[in-house]
């Protein structure tokens, strides 16, 4: 019992110990781009996905399967398709396929820092280029550097959004982008100058394009102009359901791999209780393997206590000096033993001299020393006292007959 106090107060100062630690430390963010619906980090799109999902009006779904597998199964019928990841890469058929999803009517929105495929940005004609920034990790405590964003459209034409240069730092390179003849129409500008937002006509629907996917992350969605801009340029989606795939981002089995184990080897406060709790078990295991009841007594097989009964009696006998009486018993015991192995009854039979030839044909002996053998134990039974020489040689004597 004082043992398993001590273990309990040596649990409860440890837990306390590690708490005390743990709060002194500084809230660390990861400052990497995923993009992920369920990542709470300033570059997930988690607040994106929970408003989304309470504001659309005409509902708003998740997945993680390509345009293909969605155009297959119907899933786009009658919805719009929004794309939010770091590098649009597919194949020359995924564009067909996502082509002709927008010629018979419907609508994509696609968010990418790059268009590594080639097959889109060949037949749209236009290509992306970058601005140098710091890393906003870097300058959480110096001065950002801010771009001024502005809507094209006649209606929004006036209004501005201050946003940190780290956010909208991409800027479309377009060949031909404000011509008829490709129908593409800017959407959005920075600094007035650099490109950051397009549409383009294609058939009875629209694609539009963006370059700056980190705009549509936490950090982003939670800055107060980057709000406004974020929800004027999904207008472009409205009146339809909206679908969004995570499958050129974080691919088809995304959703299929974050096991429990997973997501608290992520976390370092949950690494943490993992950690403390494969410990302490391994500990009780520990202290708790000692054996608990008393060890089994192991039971002997009684000992053959004849051989002592043997000689408790013979010393009986010897302590008396009765040398008569164990020649009477010693002679009874080699009766019946002839009696049994040779069917002759000694002490009943007349001891004549057909008696000594048949005892003399079982036994080897000649009927003159069983003759002298009978005669001397004649006396010996008439006698009172015999000594121990005698009483050994009349005993030699009958055990030399077998």
């Amino acid at each position: 019992m004082k043992n398993r106090i001590i273990y309990i107060i040596f649990l409860l100062l440890l837990i306390v110990f590690l708490y005390w630690l743990n709060s002194k430390q500084s809230i660390d963010y990861v400052w990497q781009a995923t993009y992920d619906t369920e990542d709470k980090q300033p570059y997930g799109a988690y607040v994106l996905d929970k408003l989304l999902t309470a504001s659309w009006e005409k509902g708003y779904t998740h997945c993680y399967k390509s345009i293909s597998d969605l155009k297959e199964e119907g899933s786009l019928d009658g919805k719009n398709l929004l794309i939010i990841t770091s590098m649009f890469k597919t194949t020359e058929s995924e564009i067909d396929t996502l082509l002709e999803y927008i010629r018979e009517g419907g609508m994509a929105f696609i968010a990418a820092r790059h268009f590594s495929d080639g097959y889109l940005s060949e037949r749209l004609k236009f290509s992306t280029g970058y601005e140098p920034f710091a890393d906003i990790s870097i300058l959480s405590n110096k001065k950002q550097k801010y771009n001024i964003l502005c809507l094209c459209t006649p209606e929004l034409s006036k209004e501005v959004y201050k946003m940190p240069t780290v956010l909208c730092s991409g800027f479309f390179t377009c060949h031909s982008v404000d011509t008829i003849k490709n129908h593409a129409f800017i959407v959005a500008k920075s600094n007035n100058t650099e490109v950051i937002m397009l549409r383009y006509q294609i058939g009875k629907g629209s694609l539009l394009l963006s370059c700056n996917p980190m705009i549509y992350t936490n950090y982003g969605i939670l800055y107060d102009t980057a709000n406004r801009f974020i929800w004027n340029s999904l207008s472009y989606l409205q009146g339809k359901p909206l679908i969004r795939t995570e499958y050129y981002h974080a691919g088809s089995n995304a959703k299929e791999s974050k096991s429990p184990l997973r997501y608290l080897l992520s976390k370092p406060p949950l690494r943490w209780a993992l950690n403390i709790t494969i410990i302490t078990l391994l500990l009780f295991m520990l202290f708790t393997a000692k054996r608990k009841q008393k060890a089994i007594p192991v039971v002997r097989p009684p000992r053959n206590k004849m051989l002592d009964f043997v000689h408790s009696i013979a010393g009986l006998y010897i302590q008396k000096n009765n040398n008569a009486d164990i020649v009477l018993k010693k002679q009874i015991y080699w009766a019946d033993n002839l009696k049994r192995n040779y069917g002759i009854d000694i002490i009943n039979e007349h001891h004549d001299d057909e008696f000594y030839k048949r005892l003399s044909s079982k036994t080897g002996k000649t009927a003159d020393e069983l003759s002298k053998l009978f005669r001397y134990l004649d006396c010996i039974n008439q006698s009172t006292y015999v000594s121990d020489a005698q009483m050994m040689e009349i005993i030699t004597q009958m055990n030399a007959i077998k």
